[in-house]
């Protein structure tokens, strides 16, 4: 493995060139990322009216300028971190850096951040592949849900919850489209799958795919489903504050899973990971069947903000292992990726 003969020097991205709420959720997210033991970070912050900061502290960050003048003036790095949520921070940034700009960036490529922002598309994929889904449909404006209540109805390229309603009964469809449409021109109707949730990571570990212990959402009767709510304290203009720290659905690190179940979630989540071409590291959440027990793919989350609040940060931390050398690994990974 690649191993840096001075500090590795890391450039850490944060903002969002098209949202004020993913703009804060970003920065919420980068003021508590890890530095490990020999990275000197730098910063870069983009916003939504297209001007960039940067700077060697959050706190310390230039006045907002064009890109051409913050290229113009940032110092040579040796990898980028990426931290930006919003659907153009997970794709087309990270391929200017990438593939214009020919710096090594930790992650997965845009083409594939592109396919997994788009729910739909994800799902056809994993399907393909062997994982199951469960029946859905695909809606634009004026289309007829043809799906039996109970079902989930949410935006098709929106993440945090923004805009999803379970939908249980037919009274509730045409307020769940509405909502939906708010936040996007498409939306995913997909069966409901009474259950479990849980949640696992893919983690590269240079020669192989490891599954890192998973977590599980203890989902109720009362709550059903994981909103908004239950994953950012939201301030009264709507922007993210932090995340929410009483949800009324609890989490378990690790879940308690039968040996059967395990593995089949880890073999789908792996599964998942190479259909979609997953690189360094990936996320995705699943639904079992209350009756069959059997593990329904729901979407695929291909970030870390290398945080210790970031679920696969947590998921290590089960596992006992070192986040600051682990952190320090896939950064390495990615430069050593680059040069080869």
């Amino acid at each position: 493995m690649f191993t840096p003969e001075k500090p590795l020097k890391v450039l850490h991205i944060g903002g969002s060139l098209v949202s004020d709420f993913y703009d804060k959720l970003s920065l919420l997210y980068l003021k508590e990322v890890v530095q490990p033991p020999c990275v000197n970070a730098y910063y870069a912050v983009v916003h939504p009216d297209g001007l960039w900061q940067h700077g060697d502290l959050l706190t310390n960050l230039s006045a907002p300028k064009p890109l051409s003048d913050f290229l113009q003036e940032l110092p040579s790095v040796d990898v980028v971190v990426p931290h930006l949520f919003c659907e153009p921070g997970m794709t087309t940034v990270r391929g200017f850096f990438e593939d214009m700009l020919g710096l090594p960036v930790v992650g997965s490529k845009s083409s594939c951040t592109a396919l997994a922002t788009n729910k739909a598309h994800t799902r056809d994929i994993v399907s393909a592949n062997g994982v199951l889904v469960a029946k859905g449909q695909l809606l634009k404006q004026g289309d007829k849900v043809t799906l039996k209540t109970p079902f989930i109805i949410k935006p098709n390229r929106e993440d945090n919850s923004l805009g999803i309603t379970l939908v249980k009964d037919e009274s509730q469809i045409d307020e769940a489209l509405k909502l939906g449409f708010q936040y996007d021109s498409q939306l995913l109707a997909e069966e409901f799958i009474p259950g479990r949730e849980i949640r696992v990571a893919v983690i590269d570990k240079g020669n192989k795919l490891e599954v890192l212990p998973m977590f599980e959402y203890l989902v109720t009767e009362t709550n059903p489903i994981r909103t908004t709510a239950e994953k950012l304290e939201l301030k009264e203009d709507g922007m993210p504050q932090q995340q929410t720290p009483q949800p009324n659905v609890k989490a378990i690190c690790p879940a308690h899973l039968t040996p059967e179940l395990e593995t089949k979630l880890s073999l789908a989540a792996i599964k998942a990971h190479r259909a979609i071409g997953g690189r360094d590291y990936s996320l995705y959440d699943f639904r079992v069947h209350q009756d069959t027990n059997e593990p329904y793919f729901l979407e695929a989350g291909l970030f870390w903000a290398f945080s210790n609040i970031s679920m696969i940060s947590k998921m290590l931390l089960a596992k006992g292992e070192n986040l600051d050398s682990v952190i320090f690994d896939v950064w390495c990974n990615a430069v050593q990726r680059f040069k080869n």
